[in-house]
């Protein structure tokens, strides 16, 4: 599929795999952003769907223990 910058709910399905059910639940829960300008058909912004696609990351473990490692150190540091 081209890269379009609006699409429908059927490209968006296309896109993601997901059911158009369940891209209409997702849009009326609040979960995913969209756009309605003619009261009927709603349309999504391609950017809008990468960053919903993105949320919610986890940690790889060297991030973790780099993280741990810094509250450690601070740790250490400040209580003198």
């Amino acid at each position: 599929m081209e890269q379009k910058e609006v699409m429908t709910i059927g490209d968006l399905s296309l896109y993601t795999g997901w059911s158009k059910s369940y891209i209409y639940k997702k849009t009326s829960d609040g979960t995913l952003k969209f756009s309605k300008p003619l009261g009927k058909t709603i349309f999504f912004n391609r950017d809008w769907v990468i960053q919903f696609l993105l949320s919610n990351t986890t940690a790889t473990a060297n991030e973790l223990e780099a993280k741990a490692s810094t509250i450690v150190t601070l740790k250490k540091g400040g209580a003198k």
